[in-house]
């Protein structure tokens, strides 16, 4: 059953979210001028949230990437030049 608080506008009964909810919540941050111009010359104002939400999920997304290789590099060793090389070139179908 789903927990509920009160509004506190109205007082009248609202569902809350469970704490694994994928929503929206309002964070200030603070950002470098050159940064937010060039965001704003892309989206315009109105979706610069998304473009920031979108940004960090592709940040997020690139770093455990990087932590899952980082863990395979430490338990089976770095790949050899040879096996490197040996893959660019079945890579390319040779």
């Amino acid at each position: 059953m789903a927990k509920t608080r009160k509004s506190p506008a109205s007082g009248d009964p609202v569902a809350t979210p469970p704490a694994d909810a994928d929503v929206t919540v309002r964070k200030t941050v603070t950002m470098r001028t050159s940064i937010v111009r060039r965001v704003e010359a892309r989206t315009g104002r109105r979706d610069f949230s998304a473009y920031v939400d979108g940004a960090v999920a592709r940040a997020l997304a690139m770093d455990d990437a990087l932590e899952i290789l980082a863990e395979a590099d430490e338990r089976l060793g770095e790949i050899s030049d040879d096996a490197m090389a040996e893959a660019e070139r079945a890579w390319r179908g040779e």
